[in-house]
């Protein structure tokens, strides 16, 4: 019986620490996300260099963040895998905007 309560306590422990965790790494992805969304979207959109080149520009740091261009409406979408995913939306006008 003793066994069986530590066990449970063990799960509940592990199962708030995974949630704690969780909610920590998914607010890093969207900052991260957004961060490589705007920084590629302006650096195309707004300088018009290419998409190999500006990701060049972007930190290592930043290598888990994946970036695509989108055609309509223009822009770059950045993701981190199950965890966030933002998009910069170009405007003649206004430059890049993070959705």
């Amino acid at each position: 019986m003793r066994w069986r309560t530590v066990f449970l306590v063990g799960v509940l422990l592990l199962a708030l620490a995974a949630a704690i965790g969780w909610r920590r790494i998914h607010f890093q992805a969207d900052v991260g996300a957004g961060y490589v969304a705007k920084e590629v979207c302006g650096c195309i959109f707004v300088a018009g260099r290419s998409f190999a080149g500006c990701r060049a520009d972007v930190p290592p740091v930043m290598d888990r963040v994946q970036a695509e261009v989108t055609k309509d409406p223009p822009g770059v979408s950045a993701f981190v895998a199950l965890f966030a995913r933002r998009t910069a939306t170009y405007d003649p006008r206004t430059g890049c905007t993070l959705d």
